[in-house]
Order: structure tokens, then C-alpha cells, then sequence
């Protein structure tokens, strides 16, 4: 991707949102890298670890729904529902099995080494229990059909109700609800926002204002509940991630305005692969660091894990470009137009979604 490409008003009103990703991505990997070394024993200083962890942990999830939500009613109102579900099948869906499947069976393999052994019935629990970090496609794969329930027949009054809906299940949420429901009811709300805001094709400044709206109103928020000695939780991580959310979305459409953030681009563009495979990449790296190399400084995991954790899927990703191994994050084309309706063709190549989203 060139500079020219980025530096384009309409190509802005989507690179940014690649650009989020490639943030969102990064603070994933170092999150997942950083509580890895604390479950494996490997002293962090306190303070720094609770600090970054709260932060990033209070909005880098709502981040990526938010964004995963952003095309959704353009993509059904082109492509219709039956379509639509397919491209989900194929790039949510499929992949949340196989990697389920697949780091839950390493892990199994591997529990004399890691930090969390696991069992074989816990692998083999996807259906109802969510294994890891696969929790999100679980819980978008279920957004996306409600979504498409409730908005394909009328696509802006439906993103409506389903923002309502959003709304009205982090309110209601219990403790004791099953996993599912409590996996969407607390995160609803950031996809049909993204939907809401997506569906209105909004140009890059009145996003830019939008998102810089964002970081007073969760700000203002925080403080004013903190002040008030108002200790309601849903309410300070709403506004949390809020303020987190909207601090990226506004650093990234200033990126992508400017015409620079080509490399923050490509890890969003590669978000998805990176997402599946830095856990198995990143315990990998930890084991050898600690067991072969004997290595407990914190730092050097740190940078390992977190470098390893994100280039060498990136990488592995777009090597598998075009090529039979891009089975490992998306369901073939062929299978994909089948369950879509459509004849396959001859030599289909791979349709590759903008990770956690289609565009």
C-alpha cells in the first residue's frame, strides 16, 4: 500500500479503520503476552502490569466490535442476508473452530509447560464455553445473526432497535447469566454503535469530530463518576471504554488523513491471523526464553513475545496469500459461494474479509 493510497480522502474513510485495527492488535498481543509472564511465574513490577493491563483491558475489545460493527449494514444491504452469513461462516465461524480446536489441542498436548493446563473436555466445550481469546468471535459470530434478524429487512430502523437492544442487555446483565448471553449483552452495544455510525457513511472529519466527541465524553464521564464516589461498574467501564475507544479512532484518522500509518495499516489488514495464532506464537517463544535460555527478566519477554507474537503470523499470513494454506484462517472460496447460494467457479481464489469485519 502507498502513501498515495492513504493520503486520499475516500481511501482515509476506510484505511483508519485499518489503522484502529493495527493498534487494537498490537495492545491484544501485548496484553495476552504480558498476563502469559505473570501466569508463568515471571516477576513483573505490580504497578506497571495492573496499570497497562486495566487500560488496555477497559476498551481494547469494545474496540474492535465497534469497528467489526462499522460495515456491517452496508455489507448486508449489498450482498443480502443469505451472502452476508456465509462471508461470517467463512471468516468468523470457521476460523473459531478450527483454532479452538487447534491451539486447545497444543495447549492439551502442552500442559506440562504452560502457565493454565488444560483438559480435553474443556477443548472440546467451544459450543457453550468459549476457549481463551476466541471468546470474541463466539460472541460476534451471535452479534452478526442478530443483527442480520433484526436489520435485514429494514437496515436503519433495524441498527436502531439493535442499538437499543445493546443498551437494554448491559443494563440488565447479571452475573449468573449463561456464557453466552453475558459475552453479548456486555458487548452489544459497541457493534450496533459501530453499525449505527457505519451505516451513515460518515466522511473522515465528521468522524474525526465524532471520535474527538468520544474522548470528552468518556473523560468527562470517568471523572464525574469517580468524583461522585460512584463505584457502579458497568458504568465506569462504559465510560472507560468510551475514552479508550475513541483516544485510537481519533489517532488513527489523523494517521490515515496525514498519509502516514501504511505499517499500522498492514497489521490491521492482518489482524485476524495475528489475532488466531499470537498465543500459541507467544507461549512458544516464553517457554524457550525461560526453560531453554533461562531468561526471567521480564523485558526481554516482553519484546519477544509481543514482536514474535504479532510479525511471524503477520508474516505467515501473507505468505498464504493465494495458496492452500489460507484454509487455516478462512473457509475456501468454493465452500463459501455454497453456502451462500451461488455456483462455485472454476480456480476461485481465496476472498480474503477485512479482519473481524466484511466489507
Amino acid at each position: 500500500m502507498t502513501t498515495a493510497r492513504l493520503s486520499s480522502p475516500d481511501a482515509a474513510r476506510s484505511d483508519w479503520v485499518d489503522i484502529a485495527k493495527g493498534f487494537g492488535i498490537l495492545l491484544v498481543v501485548y496484553g495476552h503476552v504480558a498476563r502469559g509472564l505473570v501466569n508463568g511465574g515471571v516477576a513483573m513490577d505490580p504497578w506497571w502490569f495492573t496499570t497497562l493491563d486495566s487500560a488496555i483491558y477497559s476498551f481494547h475489545m469494545p474496540l474492535f466490535f465497534l469497528l467489526s460493527g462499522w460495515f456491517f449494514v452496508g455489507s448486508l444491504t449489498r450482498r443480502g442476508p443469505r451472502d452476508y452469513l456465509a462471508g461470517r461462516v467463512a471468516t468468523v465461524l470457521y476460523p473459531y473452530v478450527l483454532w479452538s480446536l487447534l491451539q486447545g489441542g497444543i495447549e492439551l498436548l502442552m500442559s506440562r509447560w504452560t502457565s493454565k493446563p488444560v483438559s480435553l473436555a474443556e477443548v472440546l466445550a467451544l459450543g457453550w464455553t468459549p476457549r481463551a481469546q476466541f471468546w470474541f468471535l463466539y460472541a460476534l459470530f451471535l452479534m452478526s445473526l442478530l443483527g442480520v434478524a433484526m436489520c435485514w429487512r429494514r437496515p436503519k430502523a433495524g441498527v436502531a432497535a439493535l442499538t437499543l437492544t445493546g443498551a437494554a442487555l448491559m443494563a440488565l446483565q447479571q452475573r449468573d447469566w449463561p456464557m453466552p448471553a453475558a459475552l453479548v449483552s456486555s458487548h452489544l452495544l459497541y457493534f450496533a454503535a459501530g453499525a449505527w455510525l457505519g451505516a451513515r457513511g460518515l466522511g473522515t472529519a465528521t468522524a474525526s469530530r465524532l471520535a474527538l466527541a468520544g474522548v470528552l465524553a468518556g473523560g468527562v464521564a470517568l471523572i464525574a463518576l469517580q468524583a461522585a464516589g460512584i463505584g457502579e461498574a458497568k458504568l465506569l467501564r462504559l465510560a472507560a471504554a468510551t475514552l479508550g475507544l475513541s483516544l485510537v479512532c481519533v489517532l488513527a484518522i489523523a494517521l490515515a488523513t496525514g498519509g502516514h500509518g501504511q505499517r499500522m495499516a498492514a497489521l490491521g489488514r492482518a489482524s485476524m491471523a495475528i489475532f488466531l495464532a499470537h498465543i500459541l506464537v507467544a507461549s512458544g517463544v516464553r517457554i524457550v526464553l525461560t526453560k531453554v535460555l533461562g531468561i526471567t527478566s521480564p523485558w526481554p519477554h516482553l519484546i519477544v513475545g509481543v514482536a514474535a507474537g504479532t510479525l511471524l503470523p503477520w508474516w505467515f499470513w501473507r505468505a498464504a496469500q493465494g495458496r492452500a494454506a489460507m484454509v487455516l484462517f478462512e473457509l475456501p472460496a468454493v465452500w463459501r459461494r455454497r453456502l451462500a447460494g451461488s455456483a462455485p467457479r472454476r480456480h476461485d481464489a481465496p476472498v480474503t474479509a477485512a479482519a473481524h469485519g466484511e466489507r
